[in-house]
């Protein structure tokens, strides 16, 4: 994992979800995304966040906003060693 200052000063919406093909990932991927759901103000590679195992596997993320909004994103990992670079929902509160 690298810091990433982007994502240090971000805060998101809550994670509800986490899939990656058939298996329930939410309680590792809620680790990783932090207590102040940032993602640790890091990026990680597939192989820290998804595991050895996870090439070739898809993924999808669900997350609630404090108002009820939903957001999502998906995705499929090719190479275990990229970095896993999930997209921001920025709440309307936020800039």
């Amino acid at each position: 994992m690298i810091h990433c200052e982007h994502y240090s000063s971000y805060t998101g919406p809550k994670l509800v979800r986490a899939v990656l093909d058939t298996e329930d990932i939410t309680d590792k991927m809620t680790e990783i995304y932090g207590s102040q759901c940032n993602w640790q103000g890091s990026l990680w590679t597939f192989r820290e966040a998804f595991g050895e195992n996870s090439i070739n596997k898809h993924f999808r993320f669900d997350f609630k906003g404090e108002g009820g909004r939903e957001h999502w994103f998906h995705g499929f990992i090719t190479d275990i060693n990229q970095y896993f670079n999930p997209p921001l929902a920025t709440p309307m509160n936020q800039r």
